[in-house]
């Protein structure tokens, strides 16, 4: 037999009472039980998509990064040589011991008769340090002009200012002998120092 609202309407009162508490107490039943558990698997079956498409877009990452493995490489072996070759035109230490060997070995490739090597205090100049170094040398113009040429081929910057140039005197072989005083200049990277809790800089 059907049941219907028709079929219910037609019931006696107490009947229609009893098949009223029956379904007042499915839909407790529903509300207290199962209406939860859906929640929970659907909230559930949500995170589980939402972890899904997160790993897919990590695998996605991870392969492209894979693909491109020897790209990176190769772009990170050009940068630890440019670091290098900036390094020793702008290194971390002045090495003003190793230069003032070079302007020596320099001075006897030459007949240049070296009279001053004078360093002078560094100067800070934001993220480089200048450290100049007078020269006070003798010698022909030719001779001259080779050490300089010489100082500009160095692998490091070497910067040559406050040229002065005076005739001294004619040798017997018709060469001219100058007197030369100039500055040079080198330089080296300054790291930044570090910030103590306060914000200053020690």
């Amino acid at each position: 037999m059907d049941i219907n609202l028709n079929t219910i309407a037609k019931l006696p009162l107490q009947q229609k009472l009893i098949v009223l508490a029956v379904v007042m107490a499915i839909i407790v039943l529903l509300d207290l039980y199962v209406w939860p558990g859906y929640l929970s698997e659907r909230n559930t079956y949500a995170g589980l998509q939402s972890q899904e498409r997160s790993l897919q877009a990590k695998v996605l990452e991870t392969q492209a990064i894979a693909d491109h493995k020897a790209e990176f490489q190769n772009e990170l072996n050009k940068l630890n040589e440019q670091l290098k070759e900036a390094l020793t035109k702008l290194p971390n230490d002045p090495e003003i011991d190793k230069y003032l060997v070079t302007l020596n070995n320099l001075s006897k490739t030459t007949e240049l008769n070296v009279i001053k090597i004078e360093p002078k205090n560094e100067v800070v100049k934001g993220f480089y340090a200048e450290i100049p170094v007078q020269i006070h040398l003798t010698g022909t113009y030719s001779d001259i002009a080779v050490f300089l040429y010489k100082l500009a081929e160095l692998q490091r910057i070497v910067n040559v200012s406050d040229l002065e140039l005076k005739v001294m005197q004619q040798t017997s072989t018709g060469k001219t002998m100058l007197d030369a005083a100039f500055l040079t200049s080198i330089f080296r990277f300054v790291q930044s120092a570090p910030v103590a809790a306060g914000g200053k800089k020690k």
